[in-house]
């Protein structure tokens, strides 16, 4: 991803004083489609899955590349003397921060919460045998394990998954070694 974030910053930040730009980054984002289209499908055979955890960022990061452009556009405008349309265009920041914002608060928090269906299942599968409360329990399965490949029956990963919290519940109350 850090080259598609470098083209769209560039893009963004530089249409605004060359429209010139423009033409080339669509050319280059038409060409890396069909080749990282082709390159997933039918190359690349993924070894782990990240449950979406790269989009909040990816998202981040072009609204990003999109305020440092505004800005950038309101100082060329500034430059150029043109009080009216900085004017017009000084809540576009504003909007941008604000969209920002919900986008977090929408997706990105809930996201990072565990369902209340795989929490009951938990819960169930837990039940005989845990005393203490642990902080890890409640966390969605895949913040909480190493790379996995998915499996078909969910009761294995569940099981999985319970075992990795009884293996860092045993690490944690295990007394820090001193040498």
């Amino acid at each position: 991803y850090p080259n598609q974030f470098l083209v769209i910053i560039i893009c963004f930040t530089y249409v605004c004083l060359t429209p010139f730009v423009l033409p080339f980054g669509c050319i280059y984002f038409s060409c890396a489609l069909m080749v990282y289209k082709k390159q997933l499908l039918y190359v690349y055979s993924p070894t782990y899955e990240s449950g979406g955890l790269m989009f909040p960022q990816a998202i981040q990061k072009t609204l990003l590349a999109l305020l440092i452009s505004q800005l950038t556009f309101i100082g060329y405008t500034l430059i150029r003397k043109g009080l009216l349309q900085v004017a017009l265009l000084m809540p576009l920041p504003f909007l941008t921060v604000f969209f920002t914002i919900h986008m977090d608060n929408r997706y990105v928090r809930p996201s990072m919460k565990l369902s209340l269906e795989r929490a009951v299942r938990i819960d169930r599968l837990e039940s005989e045998n845990t005393p203490n409360f642990s902080d890890v329990t409640y966390q969605q399965p895949v913040l909480t394990e190493g790379a996995s490949v998915p499996d078909d029956n969910d009761n294995e990963v569940l099981t999985e998954v319970l075992e990795n919290l009884a293996y860092l519940q045993q690490r944690q109350d295990q007394p820090p070694r001193v040498a």
